[in-house]
């Protein structure tokens, strides 16, 4: 398997954290980009197999291991007219709880049948007993922290989407999901912080451009914000394609992990490349001490194996300053960005194909 550390001399070292605490004083939370259980992944779980098994010592790999779940359970709902909806395998729940501590329903495809498609994948995400956040039956609930806690580490987990997010939102009265709205996301992390429920705070955003192998001077504004509202780490999904890592005082931005489970692009061969990332905390500190990056191949059915360091795999892309198979750039490399233009009150469908 390729792992891609943030630099050459190591990402503890680039993220300039003390590395006091010992193995059993640390947490690791990794995190996967988009998940979609129709389609070629979908024959696989009817047919009664698993579309994570190649990744199974990967996904086995953390305390806790957190997914984006682009698509419908169940099925009920009405299918809404958009170019792809996605409703997942029967079954797909098994795989699910086998595999993940969370699911992020922060996306536009867990409304793809609608309020009643989104409140039945609720239902059946609570029947089996698999935590999620970004989305729920009301606006509120969609907002609400996830808290995961192990060895006196407490992490918080928000997701919102940002993808014509008005139109996928949750309300008062109907579910769905949490929608990137700068300032409401902003003020979440900043509840979160000063209620001390979380020693940790982790949002995870649906956002960018499809097929742009870089974020834009709004993601890279709000995900500053966000840290200096006290976001340990900004993790991002939507674009398809892996996308390059900021570093800001001393806390990493993934702007995009690419796809994990996914079929429907095989024409474009860098959404044949996907990102995993493992961060590491110790207790008492919301730095995290370590993060490095998997790198995994989907086949043509969209499902993911580690890239063997041995195999000519997918190029990563990094940004301008780095050196190939090091990861990104230090935070230096990368120019402050204009105060961010993504809506502080509402939300706007972004530029780019569409992909909805």
């Amino acid at each position: 398997m390729q792992k891609v550390f943030l630099c050459l001399v190591g990402a503890a070292v680039l993220l300039g954290l003390a590395q006091t605490a010992t193995a059993d004083e640390r947490v690791s939370v990794l995190f996967v980009g988009d998940i979609m259980l129709d389609g070629g992944p979908g024959h696989l779980v009817a047919c009664g197999k698993d579309p994570f098994e190649h990744c199974a010592a990967l996904l086995d790999d953390a305390d806790f291991t957190i997914g984006n779940l682009e698509c419908v359970l169940g099925s009920k709902g009405k299918q809404l007219l958009k170019s792809y909806t996605f409703r997942a395998a029967p079954g797909s729940e098994t795989s699910l709880k086998r595999y993940f501590s969370a699911l992020s329903l922060a996306n536009n495809h867990t409304a793809d049948f609608g309020s009643d498609g989104f409140a039945e994948s609720l239902r059946l995400l609570k029947e089996a007993e698999i935590p999620h956040f970004g989305g729920g039956s009301t606006l509120e609930e969609a907002r609400k922290p996830l808290i995961l806690e192990k060895d006196g580490v407490r992490i918080a987990l928000l997701g919102y989407n940002g993808f014509r997010a008005k139109e996928y939102a949750a309300t008062e009265t109907a579910a769905g999901s949490a929608p990137l709205y700068a300032e409401m996301a902003v003020a979440d992390v900043r509840r979160v912080r000063e209620s001390k429920a979380a020693d940790v705070i982790i949002p995870f955003l649906h956002w960018g451009d499809e097929m742009i192998a870089m974020p834009d001077a709004d993601q890279r504004g709000l995900a500053r914000e966000l840290i200096d509202a006290g976001a340990s780490a900004v993790i991002g999904s939507h674009p398809h394609v892996v996308q390059t890592v900021d570093v800001y005082r001393g806390r990493p931005i993934v702007y995009s992990l690419g796809n994990f489970v996914f079929d429907y692009f095989p024409e474009d061969p860098e959404e044949w490349t996907g990102w995993a990332v493992r961060l590491t905390f110790s207790k008492g500190d919301s730095t995290p001490v370590d993060l490095e990056t998997f790198a995994v191949t989907l086949d043509s059915a969209g499902i993911p194996r580690p890239v063997d360091t041995a195999s000519d795999g997918p190029t990563i892309p990094v940004p301008p300053g780095s050196s190939p198979g090091a990861g990104p750039a230090a935070p230096a490399a990368v120019s402050t960005p204009a105060a961010s233009t993504i809506p502080r009150g509402s939300a706007a469908t972004p530029p780019g194909k569409s992909g909805d």
